[in-house]
């Protein structure tokens, strides 16, 4: 099973964000960074393995996720923008948990 999925479109659009971004290399790292509203948090940043890291590559890209998140979160998904109805780049997760926020009207 694939860990990541992304579309070539995808993938073309996300690769030039990198170059544009300088990026020496293309390893890559997703962290859980919290939670909001919207749910999960997640970040991308260059990275290393790690030992309890999953690695996935996909073509240039190397990407290291802990293996803990891909259990809770069944993997990844990167969207184009198009993919995204306009509103730019987005990584989700494959599962996405019910929100438990009862702070903000609307979750």
């Amino acid at each position: 099973m694939k860990n990541i999925q992304i579309s070539q479109e995808g993938y073309n659009e996300f690769k030039t964000f990198l170059d544009n971004c300088n990026m020496s290399d293309y390893n890559l790292r997703i962290s859980y960074i919290g939670k909001n509203c919207s749910g999960a948090v997640f970040n991308i940043d260059r990275g290393e393995e790690q030992q309890n890291d999953i690695i996935e590559k996909i073509n240039e890209l190397t990407f290291y996720i802990d293996k803990d998140l891909i259990e809770e979160f069944k993997g990844f998904i990167i969207l184009s923008n198009s993919e995204n109805n306009g509103n730019g780049l987005e990584l989700k997760t494959v599962l996405v948990p019910k929100s438990p926020c009862t702070v903000c009207p609307g979750c």
